[in-house]
């Protein structure tokens, strides 16, 4: 019990954020918030581009996620290469398939695919399209995932403290990109009810893309 709660106080402290680390947050998160107030402008017709809807592919949110992966992957393999620790290249890994695949919509091509190959059959007002897609981030995630374990188990301490608060992150990332967008499907209805679940999804999305961000930068300035 001893050791739960000592691990436990330095899993709480490993997760604290350093002051340039609390300002780049702030930036983040405040950019973050403007294009979720440009996507409802959007949809009330204030402003013309459809760029700013959060949620469209090349859209300026959708290119601002994609350079927050692209310095997370870069700062992973950063101090991978510092440190030496498995841990982070296992991590960067993950970041590099979810990179790939916001920008190129692996799972969205390879689950129309899987859904073809297995004839899934729609159910609870979801695709067969949709149920591909989930198969398809089961299958990607659990390649990189037993890697991930693996390098868990042969890290030290600092190493399992920094992996477990990645893991809590990518976890409520999890939420809001698979959970609150499969809800969003199977309660489809009126416009003003899909751009609801679009601020929900995306936006909380982008935050704790940006919580990661900034924890990872605090770690390469401070460990």
């Amino acid at each position: 019990m001893k050791k739960v709660i000592k691990y436990l106080k330095e899993l709480v402290i490993g997760f604290k954020l350093d002051e340039f680390s609390k300002i780049l947050l702030y930036l983040l998160v405040v950019t973050d918030i403007i294009f979720m107030i440009f996507h409802v402008l959007k949809f009330v017709k204030i402003v013309d581009s459809p760029l700013f809807f959060i949620s469209l592919d090349l859209g300026y949110a959708e290119v601002f996620q994609y350079i927050k992966e692209f310095w997370i992957v870069l700062l992973l393999l950063m101090l991978f290469k510092e440190k030496g620790k498995t841990v982070f290249l296992a991590w960067s890994f993950l970041f590099i398939y979810i990179l790939l695949d916001d920008s190129l919509k692996i799972h969205e091509t390879f689950g129309e695919y899987l859904a073809n190959i297995f004839e899934f059959q729609s159910r609870f007002n979801l695709r067969a399209k949709d149920f591909g897609e989930l198969g398809t981030s089961f299958l990607f995630g659990g390649f990189l995932f037993l890697f991930l374990v693996l390098s868990y188990i042969k890290s030290d301490v600092r190493g399992k403290i920094i992996s477990s608060n990645l893991f809590i992150l990518f976890v409520i990332l999890i939420f809001f990109g698979v959970f609150i967008d499969m809800l969003g499907i199977i309660f489809h209805g009126r416009s003003i009810v899909n751009h609801l679940f679009i601020l929900i999804e995306d936006g909380g999305e982008m935050m704790i893309m940006s919580v990661i961000v900034a924890y990872l930068f605090g770690l390469k300035i401070s460990y």
